[in-house]
């Protein structure tokens, strides 16, 4: 999977069943992005994706 974060470009090798949260945080070490309620309804895993914010 090839990820753009912040103008740069990342190459993850995860299962894709790994939740985006968990890739971005645990994968690449961006800890920007918080743990909330672990079912994304309190928004606190919110990331913008292609102009949108999508709860990760």
């Amino acid at each position: 999977m090839r990820l753009n974060i912040d103008g740069a470009t990342h190459d993850v090798d995860v299962d894709a069943g790994t939740p985006l949260l968990s890739v971005i945080r645990e994968e690449l070490g961006l800890t920007g992005t918080k743990y909330g309620c672990g079912v994304a309804q309190c928004g606190a895993c919110t990331v913008p994706i292609d102009g949108g914010a999508t709860r990760s």
